[in-house]
């Protein structure tokens, strides 16, 4: 090992300590643990980092990517010379930080419950991890992803064939790439949201067709024209409505009718009432159009035509949709990706050929230490 240049400075500065010296090649044993319980993403790039970096005599064990674990239980121990080790922590905890994206992802599809969920926060990142993060959605449990990289990066890491992925002992489920039609395409098309899907589904006919409503400010307008355009081949709207503007047709402040057919189907009526007061009415994409769009889509013949929406849906989000039983079909979601905090301590040493207890005082006494880990490289 040598120093990094992504490594913090005081590791680089502890490598050139004890080159030279009998402490370079001093066995030592890492424990790594997250301070929140989750959702493991990231063990593959740690597996490959230390398999790329480290010669002889490393050994790792570990949890898998899509194991839970709790906070501060060890998911992994690192055993080597402490000279081939030392400036690698700082790149390997970078990298389970996207542990944190996974749970949000899964909080998020649980609580969608039926309700598909894509990811499509890629615009939000660096494009240098858009595939990480799509690894992060798929593991959380997303059924999709909005970049090309980010869908041949799942399925290069859990692909089975067939548009199937498999993660860890989950069953296999489809992981596709989606797209709907941009705001920018509309706009070239003389701002025409029907043209723009005319002539993408001209372009595009084996992939289902879904209008994008909101461009022109006439979201019920545009789903009407829409129906009596494509028919049968509509295959969905996207509401995408903005946070500065009420819907077509939506009310500023709660309706009262809305509100009562909401509560009455409710099961949990505190939380839908919750969910109402929050993003039931108002600007934005709201449980007050979602349900309006249904009724017109209902009443104008297109009863299997689906409502996707996006903008904005956190799991605060979509759980006061789901409490009122917004009749959605699917979520594309940017608002789910968060990083979680993982620490990684020296907690043994070998000396004469036994490994014997050392870490900082209290360190020890906090870790929750799982047993016998599986041995996922060996060097």
């Amino acid at each position: 090992m040598a120093k990094s240049d992504l490594a913090d400075e005081y590791f680089n500065r502890s490598y050139e300590t004890v080159v030279g010296t009998p402490r370079e090649h001093q066995r030592v044993g890492y424990a790594v643990f997250g301070r929140q319980a989750g959702i493991l993403c990231g063990v593959h790039e740690v597996i490959s980092l230390i398999d790329r970096r480290c010669g002889a005599g490393v050994v790792v064990r570990s949890k898998s990517d899509g194991d839970s674990f709790d906070a501060n239980e060890i998911v992994m121990t690192i055993e080597g010379p402490f000279s081939q080790l030392v400036t690698l922590e700082t790149e390997y905890l970078g990298m389970l930080s996207l542990s944190g994206a996974a749970t949000n992802m899964a909080a998020l599809v649980k609580t969608a419950g039926d309700t598909r969920v894509v990811d499509m926060s890629a615009r939000h990142y660096p494009p240098e991890i858009v595939g990480p993060i799509a690894v992060a959605a798929a593991v959380g449990g997303a059924q999709g992803t909005s970049t090309r990289a980010g869908h041949a990066e799942v399925h290069a890491r859990f692909g089975i064939g067939g548009g199937q992925i498999k993660i860890a002992s989950r069953e296999p489920k489809p992981f596709g790439l989606y797209g709907t039609i941009p705001h920018a395409l509309n706009a070239v098309y003389e701002g025409s949201s029907i043209e723009s899907a005319a002539a993408y589904h001209q372009r595009h006919p084996t992939i289902p067709l879904t209008v994008l409503v909101d461009f022109e400010g006439r979201e019920r307008d545009i789903v009407a024209e829409a129906v009596t355009r494509f028919g049968s081949e509509l295959h969905a709207v996207r509401l995408d409505v903005p946070s500065n503007r009420i819907a077509q047709g939506g009310h500023e402040k709660p309706d009262r009718a809305m509100e009562m057919r909401v509560l009455s189907q409710a099961e949990d009526r505190a939380a839908a009432q919750a969910g109402l007061d929050r993003f039931g009415f108002g600007p934005g994409v709201t449980i007050e159009l979602v349900f309006l769009t249904r009724d017109l889509l209902d009443r104008l013949g297109a009863r299997s035509t689906k409502i996707m929406v996006s903008s904005g849906f956190d799991v605060a989000k979509v759980r006061a949709f789901k409490a009122c039983k917004a009749p959605m079909d699917a979520i594309g979601t940017g608002s789910w990706v968060q990083f979680a905090t993982f620490t990684s301590d020296i907690i043994r040493i070998e000396e004469e050929g036994v490994y014997k207890p050392r870490c900082k005082a209290g360190r020890r006494e906090e870790l929750e230490d799982p047993g016998s880990l599986p041995i996922v490289l060996q060097k």
